[in-house]
């Protein structure tokens, strides 16, 4: 038989689980660190000038690897680099959460850095092929897909910048 004591013990304990348990359902998840912005213009600048040195820099790799002055494994780990911080400005721009007014330019930038990680994925595959012996044809072609990805970017760019208030 239980003593009252042992009851008294399996109670307390019961009670302390309960509590414990509750208050871990109800306290908040930790989702990690939110930015706080309050200068919607200068956020939005400060990642064009980053996604400037970025663009300029893989013109200058790419203007290399076409003149056969950078091997095409070391211009993939640029352009791979490269991708990863375009990708850290994506998360950027979209973890502000602009108020409506900026929305549009916004997500107009957003579309940009998209459309210029296409275009580093698709000199990545350009660099591929030129390990091995490309035609002029194929190269020719791998310009223009890459004259296009070049065009959207600019056009989102514009974009953005018609956008603002």
């Amino acid at each position: 038989m239980a003593t009252k004591k042992g009851i008294v013990i399996t109670i307390i304990i019961l009670g302390a689980i309960a509590a414990a348990s509750s208050v871990i359902w109800i306290m908040p998840e930790n989702r990690g660190p939110t930015f706080v912005v309050s200068d919607y213009g200068n956020e939005i600048d400060g990642v064009k000038e980053k996604h400037l040195l970025i663009m300029t820099e893989m013109d200058s790799d790419l203007k290399s690897l076409l003149n056969n002055t950078l091997a095409p494994d070391d211009f993939i780990a640029r352009a791979q680099t490269s991708s990863s911080q375009t990708t850290s400005l994506v998360t950027e721009l979209i973890e502000s959460n602009p108020p409506p007014e900026w929305r549009m330019s916004y997500l107009s930038y957003d579309e940009a850095l998209k459309k210029y990680n296409d275009y580093l994925t698709e000199t990545i595959s350009l660099a591929n092929k030129m390990k091995g012996n490309i035609s002029s044809n194929d190269l020719s072609d791998e310009m223009s897909k890459l004259d296009s990805l070049e065009n959207d970017t600019n056009s989102f760019i514009a974009k953005s910048n018609e956008t603002r208030p």
